[in-house]
């Protein structure tokens, strides 16, 4: 009876010894793969936020875009993280790759250290075709250089047969050509859209909406303004500006210009502002023509 208890016994713990080593690899197999999984996705968020960062400052500052890129990554990762950054596609696309070495817990007890995790994104810009908030001021169709002054509203004299850029969106006059140009007009316009000139040189109305505009941000310069300044103006690209009175013209693309001011008295009023190129929320396409102003998303 002893030897069989004995021998009962001794089963036991060899059965007790083998319970334990597949409990443990449970829980490397829960702990360790579940550990593995949330650093996978933590990877994956911090790629994509710093693809999207970087992507902001295409394509007048491809420097700029990997360094944001990089920066962004550092803010939202660890230490040891490695951590790539490349421009492609006529430096219109960010793609951002990091690994990251995750040590095991339950695992070591079966040798296994730590193994490597890597997330990989790609961040990409495109023409915008369709936005809110525009001004109402028209520019006719030309190829843009950045940081050159345009008119982005005539004066007598170089207008066409009393039309001279200003645009009226959402209803004619005065009042509501002055509310566009302060506060952007509410409706969205796309690459398309058939709108109405706003004929005569509406001195009165363009001269109080620029003021208004430059009062919210007097200080600020092409150099130093900010995303986010109402000085910065999203204006409709125009097909062609040469009609007669009041008269439809076409969309064909959107630009945004640093807001210098407003000149001239009379008939004689005008508005000028330098190109930019920049990144703005809005709807995008691949087969538009670009006037420097984009839409950025995550292309993988």
């Amino acid at each position: 009876m002893l030897r069989i208890l004995r021998e009962e016994k001794g089963s036991a713990m060899v059965v007790m010894v083998v319970s334990i080593t597949v409990m443990m690899g449970f829980a490397a197999l829960v702990i360790d793969i579940g550990n593995l999984y949330l650093n996978r996705i933590r990877l994956v968020n911090m790629a994509d936020a710093a693809a999207l960062a970087g992507v902001q400052d295409l394509p007048s500052s491809p420097q700029l875009a990997i360094n944001n890129a990089y920066r962004y990554a550092a803010q939202n990762g660890t230490n040891s993280d490695v951590v790539g950054v490349s421009l492609s596609t006529n430096d219109t696309v960010v793609t951002v790759n990091v690994t990251r070495t995750v040590p095991f817990f339950f695992a070591k007890i079966f040798g296994m250290i730590s193994t490597d995790v890597s997330a990989r994104a790609v961040a990409g810009i495109k023409p915008i075709t369709g936005v809110s908030d525009v001004v109402p001021f028209g520019v006719a169709k030309q190829q843009f250089i950045y940081g050159q002054t345009y008119t982005l509203k005539d004066g007598a004299g170089s207008g066409y047969d009393g039309n001279y850029g200003a645009l009226a969106l959402g209803g004619n006059g005065a009042n509501i050509y002055r509310g566009n140009i302060e506060n952007g007009y509410s409706g969205q316009l796309r690459i398309g859209d058939w709108v109405s000139t706003e004929p005569g040189n509406m001195s009165g109305a363009t001269s109080t909406g620029v003021e208004y505009r430059i009062s919210l941000d007097p200080t600020a310069t092409f150099a130093t303004v900010q995303t986010g300044s109402p000085r910065i103006l999203i204006v409709p690209i125009i097909d062609s500006l040469t009609v007669n009175g009041r008269s439809e013209v076409q969309i064909v693309g959107f630009a945004a210009f640093f807001l210098e001011g407003v000149g001239g008295q009379g008939n004689k009023n005008y508005v000028t502002g330098r190109f930019l190129e920049m990144v703005v929320l809005g709807d995008t396409g691949s087969g538009s023509s670009s006037y420097g102003l984009y839409g950025a998303s995550l292309i993988e």
